[in-house]
Order: C-alpha cells, then sequence, then structure tokens
C-alpha cells in the first residue's frame, strides 16, 4: 500500500462522507471547454459535475483545466498525472507611428503645464509693476526727506523767542521755582488763618 492509499484508508475510517466532503473538500474548476470538475490531489480524484450538481468520475483521457493545467486521467476519475501550464512567449511589436493611449495624457500635462506657466508669467509682470511703483515712491520718499532736512536746516539757524538756558541753570531754575511755590502756599494758609 502507498501513501496515497493509505491516506484514503484513514480519511474512510475516521469520517463520514458529509464529513469528508466538509473536511476535505474538492477543489472545483473549469475546463477550457466550460465542463465544471471537482478534483482533490490529495486522493487523486476528479468528477465532472453536471449541471444538476451530480458528480461523476471524470472519463479516460486528458482534460485541460482553464489554468492551463492538463489533468490526465487513466481510470475512470483517478488522476495519475498532472502537467503543469505551458508558459508562451508573446512578442508585442510596437510601432513609431502608432499611436498610444499615453499621448492624450502627455498633451494633457502638458496644456496644464503651459497654463501654470501662462499664470506665472502674468504673475511676474504683476510683481514688476509694483516693484517699479515702490521705486518711483521710494524717489518721492527721498526727495521728502531731503526737503525736510532743509526745512528742518532752516528753523534751526532762525532765532529763538526764549533764551536756551544752560543744563546748570535748570536745576537753579527747578530750584527757585520750588521755592516760590512754597513761599506762595505759606502766605495762602496765613492768609485763611486771619
Amino acid at each position: 500500500m502507498n501513501a496515497k492509499e493509505a491516506l484514503v484508508q484513514i480519511k474512510n475510517l475516521l469520517f463520514t462522507e458529509a464529513e469528508k466532503k466538509a473536511a476535505f473538500a474538492l477543489v472545483e474548476g473549469k475546463l477550457v471547454d466550460g465542463t465544471m470538475v471537482a478534483y482533490d490531489l490529495e486522493t487523486s480524484e476528479i468528477y465532472v459535475i453536471g449541471e444538476d450538481g451530480v458528480q461523476i468520475p471524470a472519463p479516460v483521457g486528458e482534460h485541460q483545466l482553464e489554468s492551463g493545467e492538463i489533468v490526465i486521467v487513466t481510470e475512470a476519475g483517478k488522476i495519475a498525472e498532472v502537467k503543469k501550464a505551458e508558459e508562451k512567449e508573446v512578442e508585442i511589436e510596437i510601432e513609431a507611428a502608432e499611436v498610444t493611449p499615453e499621448e492624450p495624457k502627455k498633451d494633457e500635462a502638458m496644456a496644464k503645464v503651459e497654463e501654470t506657466m501662462g499664470y506665472l508669467e502674468k504673475k511676474v509682470e504683476e510683481l514688476s509693476k509694483k516693484v517699479e511703483e515702490m521705486a518711483k515712491k521710494n524717489e518721492s520718499m527721498k526727495e521728502a526727506v531731503k526737503l525736510s532736512a532743509e526745512v528742518l536746516e532752516s528753523f534751526a539757524k532762525e532765532p529763538s523767542d526764549k533764551a536756551i538756558t544752560a543744563p546748570n541753570q535748570f536745576a537753579k531754575q527747578l530750584k527757585t521755582e520750588k521755592n516760590e511755590r512754597f513761599n506762595n502756599l505759606q502766605k495762602a494758609f496765613s492768609t485763611l488763618k486771619k
């Protein structure tokens, strides 16, 4: 007895038919002609599923699945061999003159770039005009400052109606004013007492 037969006997001993289907569910697939099949590679069983859902053992022969694998059945319902799908190389030729779907995307992208560039150029022109206006205002401000300096110089040359006192005299003047206020307050109090 080989390993596969031993596994089948263990399944038969341990599980009822319903439990086997639930625990060891068959994999469902389709053949290239659209026929539904169910198979279990562990037990090497394959069944054809009828339209009514009834499973019958697959006939002897080669059956190609939609995945490309070829299942070889030598005894009804028993898988003898599974051949892997052959990978086919597909050559794709692209002619230079063909229009690819990416080109409209490039045109859309270029249109957006050009639109953005136009917007930026307009903003640069606006900013350069503002800079020119600010430069003109700066020149007029310089002229105003120059004229203000001349006016201040002319005022500085004019004589004042009050004499400028020296800093030492300022302290004496404050002391004198303080004494005068004190004396005036004393006179006010003395008149009130009378």
